[in-house]
């Protein structure tokens, strides 16, 4: 009884002291992220056509087949191109990068790194959201015009090595 009584004062304690100290220690967090662009004028067709050579361009060093979609700031598609043989699904998933990285203003990788750290809510924000590497917001003067979303590859980092040579193109 003894033994019992000393252990439950001593967890006691260890529980009183621990959340003292844990109370004194200074906040560690890092400050919040800066905004993110505003949203301009959509994407022209004639610029889409010049994201979608770049990112080809970059594409062409891999042996994969890729589909390429450009869409306006509201996630609307402007300008389609797929390398033939494509997989058939990697339409819809460019399409769906493109749509992700535009309406929500961020990389599609950005909401698979947060799944990836423990936020699986982040696939209930908005629907149709893909959260894969690979889209990419288009930026003319500082304002989000559209964005640019590829699939093929066997990853989405590979996807996203195009789709950011395909954005860079108005920097």
């Amino acid at each position: 009884m003894r033994s019992l009584s000393l252990i439950t004062t001593l967890a006691f304690a260890a529980a009183l002291f621990g959340s003292a100290v844990y109370a004194q220690q200074p906040a560690t967090s890092s400050p919040p992220p800066s905004p993110p662009p505003p949203y301009g004028a959509p994407i022209t067709i004639e610029q889409a056509k010049k994201v979608a050579a770049a990112a080809l361009v970059e594409a062409k060093k891999t042996p994969y087949d890729y589909a390429f979609a450009i869409v306006n700031p509201s996630g609307n598609l402007v300008y389609f191109e797929k390398i033939d043989d494509v997989l058939t699904a990697s339409i819809n998933i460019a399409i769906g990068k493109a749509q992700t990285s535009a309406t929500l203003k961020r990389p599609s990788k950005a909401l698979f790194d947060q799944m990836e750290n423990g936020h699986p809510y982040v696939a209930t924000l908005y629907p149709g959201i893909v959260a894969a590497a690979g889209g990419v917001p288009v930026i003319v003067d500082g304002k989000i015009v559209g964005a640019i979303g590829v699939s093929g590859s066997p990853t989405g980092l590979i996807d996203e090595k195009a789709a950011l040579a395909g954005a860079a193109v108005f920097k």
